[in-house]
């Protein structure tokens, strides 16, 4: 097969941010020998491998076995390009200073043999609507806040497997996150979060080959080194935390009548070695750290959910606030995360220095969790306003000056709260 001939298919094609100013990774996925072209600003940019059709780690490293037979290829966008260009098509750069931002995550569709229910792909999983819609509003910037691949396993005795593939390969990839995202990887950059369905015993080889912000090594990282991408008036702190979902908060992989375990046993992690590598981590990019900024990890650091076996709601993952959450900038305003399958808008008051707002986005087509209810305090901290929703949406950010004003829209693109972040305070209500 030669390059550019009729027969390569490119699968994916996205703009990525990876830090730590507007840096931007140019990625796509094709099943050609050799890696594109690009032109940028009319000169030609060629594209290197980032990984290869073969496996991605080197032998006795753990992970589950998958195939990925295409080509993942990717350049960084010259400094100062204003376009760039794949086989006529323009790609999505991030202006210098974004006015509008779109949020989700938890976006895929649950298979897993251990489940009760498997969640039906073509009538209840809601990912490819919110992806169209979320791509009407034309944003300048995407955030993805983990948690890509759910159709990991199969039971031929309550579901129909011939109707997708599972597994952690190309093709669960392709189905679950890729193809579904098409218009929004036309419509703008994105910013991607690692969460546990990401972890090195899951989905982690194609989280590496495919997403991670750093170019791909040959064994798995539990944890990947966090970094900062500053636009303008905001910047953010990407900062990984899949592992510590899963190992400490049970995994919280809930829905409404299922058990909690997810279908994987994680490794035996000390959780003092846990506080001291979020310490390292954070005290890394401690000194880079943008003013004002929003803190994006999957799993919350200030959340509530309902737990089915007890009844009773719990705090959601206290260990990073634990490790961290004394020594978070004062510039960082809010937590944005997944993991827990709910909306959730959660402000604070009476905290010095002041505790960042956290917001949840767990919604976007995975199915959703029982809803806990809300808050009077967490982890001692009064809750100062709240707002839970169960529902599948994504929210939409427009800059208002120095305040931010979030609509949250469910599936079929209908108005259902309506938000606003003055600094550390964040306010919701229902429409």
């Amino acid at each position: 097969m030669q390059p550019g001939t009729a027969e390569a298919e490119t699968h994916a094609a996205w703009v990525q941010l990876v830090g730590p100013g507007r840096d931007a990774s140019i990625r796509v996925i094709t099943d050609d020998t050799r890696c594109p072209t690009l032109k940028a600003d009319g000169a030609n940019l060629p594209m290197q491998v980032r990984a290869a059709p073969r496996p991605l780690f080197k032998p006795g490293t753990e992970a589950p076995p998958a195939s990925f037979l295409i080509l993942t290829c990717e350049v960084m966008a010259p400094s100062g390009t204003s376009s760039i260009v794949l086989d006529g098509q323009r790609l999505p750069l991030a202006p210098a200073d974004i006015r509008r931002i779109v949020v989700f995550g938890d976006t895929g569709c649950r298979i897993n043999k251990k489940k009760k229910k498997m969640q039906n792909c073509d009538e209840d999983w809601p990912y490819q609507k919110i992806a169209r819609h979320a791509a009407e509003a034309r944003p300048d910037l995407v955030i993805h806040v983990g948690d890509y691949l759910y159709r990991e396993s199969c039971n031929a005795e309550t579901t129909d497997c011939s109707k997708t593939p599972t597994g952690y390969g190309w093709e669960q990839w392709r189905d679950d996150f890729f193809r579904p995202s098409a218009p929004l990887f036309a419509a703008a950059p994105w910013i991607m979060v690692r969460g546990n369905h990401e972890i090195c015993t899951r989905a982690g080889e194609g989280w590496f080959r495919f997403l991670d912000h750093a170019r791909p090594a040959d064994t798995c990282t539990p944890m990947s080194s966090f970094f900062t991408v500053a636009l303008g008036g905001l910047g953010f702190v990407i900062m990984d935390s899949g592992q510590i979902a899963k190992e400490n908060a049970g995994d919280n992989d809930d829905d409404d009548d299922d058990d909690d375990d997810n279908g994987d046993s994680a490794v035996s992690v000390n959780p003092d070695d846990t506080v001291s590598a979020l310490r390292d981590n954070y005290a890394e990019i401690s000194s880079r750290i943008p003013s004002p900024a929003w803190l994006l990890t999957h799993a919350p650091f200030n959340a509530v959910k309902l737990d089915k076996k007890t009844g009773s709601d719990e705090i959601v993952n206290t260990i990073q606030q634990q490790a961290i959450g004394d020594l978070l900038s004062k510039d960082i305003e809010m937590i944005v995360s997944g993991h827990v399958h709910v909306f959730e808008a959660l402000s604070f008051a009476d905290a010095r220095p002041p505790r960042p707002s956290q917001l949840v986005v767990g919604t976007g087509g995975v199915k959703l969790a029982k809803k806990p209810d809300k808050p009077e305090d967490i982890g001692g901290i009064p809750v100062s306003d709240a707002l839970i929703v169960k529902d599948f949406a994504y929210i939409v950010w427009d800059r208002d000056g120095t305040t931010w004003r979030g609509e949250l829209f469910n599936a079929d693109g209908l108005q259902i709260a309506q938000c606003k972040l003055a600094e550390h305070a964040l306010t919701c209500k229902k429409r």
